[in-house]
C-alpha cells in the first residue's frame, strides 16, 4: 500500500514496471484502482538486448510522461539504468524523453548506493527508495535522490513526512531545468554588417545569441554553436533538406537559434517555437539616383509628359478658335454700312496675307500669355474680351504653378525615388531585381497571386539567365550590387538598418509577405514545451521586446549632411536654360535671315514692275491693308500736295472703287514706330 500511494502522491499517470519476480515484492492495492496505467515486464531473464528493444516499444506507448519503477536487484537496477544513459547520448526524442523528461524510482537498499553512484548514471531524475522491514528502529521508508553538483553527482536524503507516502521534492533536480544539459544549437553565419558576434571565428545574430542566453540560464542549460552544412536557410530537394532546416530534418541539431521565417513549407520537418521574435515583411533596398543627372531638361521638371501635351493641345484648338472668331467678326464688319470707307480697309475683305496675319498674332498673343507677356493687339468685341480673359485666366494659374515648381527645385533638394512600387521597378529596363532563392522570399513569391510580385519573379528568372548572381544565396554580393547602383534587392525586415549606415541607400516597403521569424526545434521535440513557455514568459515580461530594440539601434548610423538653405546655385543646375537660350538665338538669326531674303525679294519686284519712286516700305505697308498705287507711269500718281492716287481693289466685288491716301498719314496711323 505505501507504494502505490507514493506513486499516487507523485502524480504519475503511468508507470513502466520492471521487476525480477524472485524479490517477491507485491501490490497490496492494483494499480488500475488507483487510476495509474501502467506495463508489468519481469526482466529476470531478460537479455540487455531484449531490454533496449522493449523499452523503446514502452517509449511510444507512454509518452509523453514516461516513468520508470525498478523493482530489481542492484545488478539489474545497474543495467537498465546503464541502457537508459546509452540512449542520452544520441541525439532524438528519446534522448530528451529519458533523460530529461522520465522519472525512474528505483526499489533498494541504503547499501546500493555506492553501486549506483558508480555506474555513471546520466538520466537526471533518480530516486532510492528503501522500504522498511518492520525489524529493530527501521519502520519508516527512507529515500535518497540523485542530485546534479558542479563538481559531479551525490545523493540527497528526502524527507518523508510519514509512512503514507506524503513527499516532497523526490526529484529536485525538476526545479533546475535542465541541470546544464548541453544543447545543440545551429546558427547560419550572419550576412549583415551590423547586430552580430563573433563566435568560434563566426559571425552570428546578437539578437539571437542574446535570445538563446536567456532561455538558457532560465532552463540550466549549456549549448554549442555549430554551422549547417550547407550556408543556407534550406531548400526542399526531393525531401530532403538543405542548410539550417537540414541539420532540424537529420536531428543534428536540438535547436535553431536564427532568424527563421515560419512557413508552412518548413513545417513538415520543424516545429516553431511561440512566440515569434519579431515581425517580418518583404523590403526593397536600392540606391539613390544621383541628384545631378537630368539637369539638361530640369525646365520640364513642373509638368508631366501629358500636362504638356495636354497645355500643347489647348494652345492650338484655342487659336483657331480665337482666330476664327476673329474672322467671323471681321466679315460681319464688311456688311455694316455705317462703318467710315477709309477706317475699314482691313475688315472690308481680308486677303490671304490678312488671314495668316490674323492667326499669326493671335498665336502669339496666346502663346505670350503663357509666358506672362502682355499684347498689343487692341480687342474691340466683346466675344474676343471674354474668350482672351478666360485664357489669361487659365494661363496665369499655370504660369503660378510652374515658376513656383521651378523655384522649389533649384531651392530644394529633390530626392524622388526612381520607382514607388514593384510594378514601376519592373518597368525599369536600367534596373536590375535580385533576391536569395534560399530564403523565405523565393517560397512567398512562389506561391503567390498578386500581379505585381509575379511581374518581379517573371523579371528575375529572365535576368538570371544571363546574370544567375541574381538568385545567388551570397548576400555580400547583393549588397555590393546595390551600392554600385541600378539594382534593387528584395529581402526582410532585417535589411532595414543598413540603411541608416548609408546615406545614399533607401528602402520600398512591397507591403507584401507579413510573416513572423522564430527559433525552430526538430518535429515532435521535447523542448517545445518548456522553451515555449520560457519564451512568453520573455515576451510578457518586457524583456524580448527591449532585446529587438536594443539589436536594432546597434546598427550603425550616419548622420547625413542637411544643405544649407539659400543654398548657391550651381552653373551645371541651370545649364538648361543656357541652352535654351543658345536655341533661342540660333532660330531668331535663321528667322532673320529669311526675312531679309524675302523683303529684297518683294522691293526688287516691285521697282522693276511698276517702276515708281514710292519707297518699298510704304508699298509693303499698303499692300497689308490693300491699298495698291494706281499703274501710272513715272511719278505722275502722286500730286504736288502729297497725296497719292490709289485705288482700293474689292475682291469680295467686281468694281474697284478709286481714292486718295497722303502718305505722311497713312504712316502716322499704321506705322507709328518705324521711320519714313
Amino acid at each position: 500500500m505505501l507504494l502505490v500511494n507514493l506513486l499516487i502522491a507523485l502524480n504519475w499517470q503511468s508507470v513502466l514496471v520492471l521487476r525480477e519476480l524472485e524479490l517477491g515484492v507485491h501490490f497490496p492495492h492494483s494499480l488500475e484502482t488507483s487510476g495509474i496505467s501502467y506495463v508489468d515486464y519481469d526482466i529476470s531473464s531478460s537479455k540487455e538486448e531484449d531490454l533496449l528493444t522493449m523499452l523503446r516499444d514502452v517509449e511510444n506507448v507512454l509518452q509523453p510522461h514516461i516513468h520508470v519503477l525498478l523493482l530489481c536487484d542492484v545488478t539489474t537496477t545497474v543495467s537498465v539504468l546503464r541502457q537508459l544513459s546509452g540512449i542520452c547520448g544520441t541525439r532524438s526524442n528519446s534522448s530528451v524523453d529519458w533523460c530529461h523528461v522520465s522519472r525512474v524510482l528505483v526499489v533498494g537498499k541504503s547499501d546500493d548506493l555506492p553501486v549506483l553512484l558508480d555506474s555513471n548514471i546520466k538520466l537526471e531524475n533518480v530516486a532510492l527508495l528503501e522500504l522498511p522491514t518492520g525489524q529493530g528502529d527501521f519502520t519508516k521508508p527512507r529515500m535518497w535522490t540523485l542530485m546534479i553538483h558542479p563538481n559531479g553527482r551525490a545523493f540527497a536524503d528526502v524527507a518523508l513526512s510519514d509512512v503514507e507516502g506524503n513527499v516532497t521534492e523526490v526529484f529536485s533536480n525538476v526545479r533546475f531545468g535542465y541541470n546544464g544539459r548541453q544543447l545543440t544549437v545551429v546558427m547560419k553565419t550572419h550576412p549583415w554588417n551590423y547586430g552580430y558576434e563573433i563566435v568560434n571565428k563566426r559571425k552570428v545574430s546578437s539578437l539571437s545569441l542574446h535570445i538563446l542566453q536567456m532561455l538558457a540560464v532560465n532552463l540550466n542549460f549549456s549549448y554549442e554553436v555549430i554551422s549547417p552544412r550547407e550556408s543556407v536557410w534550406g531548400k526542399n530537394k526531393n525531401g530532403s533538406w538543405t542548410g539550417v532546416l537540414g541539420m532540424l530534418q537529420r536531428r543534428e541539431a536540438d535547436l535553431a537559434a536564427d532568424h527563421i521565417t515560419i512557413h508552412i513549407d518548413r513545417y513538415s520537418v520543424a516545429d516553431f517555437i511561440l512566440p515569434p521574435v519579431f515581425e517580418n515583411k518583404r523590403i526593397v533596398l536600392f540606391r539613390k539616383e544621383e541628384p545631378d543627372q537630368d539637369h539638361l531638361l530640369v525646365f520640364l521638371r513642373p509638368f508631366q509628359s501629358h500636362v504638356f501635351i495636354v497645355l500643347g493641345v489647348s494652345l492650338f484648338f484655342s487659336t483657331v478658335l480665337l482666330s476664327s472668331v476673329r474672322f467671323i467678326k471681321s466679315h460681319l464688319s464688311s456688311k455694316d454700312k455705317n462703318v467710315d470707307h477709309n477706317l475699314r480697309t482691313e475688315k472690308l475683305c481680308p486677303s490671304w496675307k490678312n488671314n495668316m496675319d490674323t492667326v499669326t498674332s493671335t498665336t502669339f498673343e496666346l502663346y505670350g500669355a503663357c509666358l506672362k507677356q502682355g499684347s498689343e493687339r487692341h480687342v474691340s468685341h466683346d466675344s474676343d474680351r471674354i474668350f482672351v480673359a478666360a485664357w489669361w485666366m487659365f494661363t496665369t494659374i499655370i504660369s503660378a504653378v510652374y515658376s513656383g515648381t521651378i523655384v522649389a527645385t533649384f531651392a530644394i533638394k529633390l530626392e524622388k525615388p526612381p520607382f514607388s512600387n514593384l510594378t514601376e521597378l519592373v518597368a525599369r529596363e536600367d534596373n536590375k531585381i535580385g533576391y536569395d532563392s534560399s530564403s523565405i522570399t523565393q517560397n512567398l513569391f512562389q506561391n503567390t497571386k498578386q500581379s505585381d510580385i509575379k511581374g518581379v519573379v517573371q523579371r528575375v528568372r529572365d535576368l538570371s539567365v544571363t546574370d544567375p548572381d541574381v538568385l545567388g544565396i551570397n548576400i555580400t554580393k547583393h549588397l555590393q550590387r546595390v551600392h554600385e547602383g541600378k539594382y534593387a534587392f528584395i529581402s526582410g525586415t532585417v535589411i532595414v538598418p543598413l540603411s541608416y549606415a548609408d546615406c545614399r541607400l533607401q528602402l520600398l516597403d512591397t507591403k507584401f509577405g507579413h510573416s513572423y521569424t522564430a527559433f525552430h526545434l526538430p518535429k515532435s521535440s521535447p523542448f517545445k514545451q518548456d522553451l515555449e513557455k520560457t519564451m512568453y514568459h520573455l515576451r510578457d515580461s518586457g524583456i524580448l521586446q527591449r532585446t529587438m530594440q536594443e539589436w536594432l539601434q546597434s546598427a550603425p548610423k550616419v548622420k547625413c549632411p542637411v544643405e544649407s538653405f539659400p543654398k548657391a546655385v550651381s552653373l551645371i543646375k541651370i545649364q538648361s536654360m543656357f541652352f535654351a537660350v543658345g536655341i533661342g538665338l540660333i532660330c531668331s538669326f535663321l528667322i532673320l535671315v529669311a526675312e531679309i531674303v524675302w523683303y529684297k525679294g518683294i522691293e526688287g519686284g516691285v521697282s522693276g514692275e511698276v517702276g515708281v519712286s514710292t519707297d518699298s516700305l510704304f508699298e509693303e505697308a499698303a499692300d497689308d491693308v490693300g491699298i495698291f498705287p494706281s499703274k501710272l507711269e513715272g511719278d505722275d500718281f502722286v500730286d504736288e500736295f502729297g497725296w497719292i492716287i490709289a485705288e482700293y481693289r474689292n475682291e469680295c466685288q467686281p468694281s474697284e472703287v478709286p481714292y486718295q491716301i497722303n502718305k505722311t498719314q497713312f504712316f502716322k496711323e499704321k506705322l507709328p514706330k518705324r521711320p519714313l
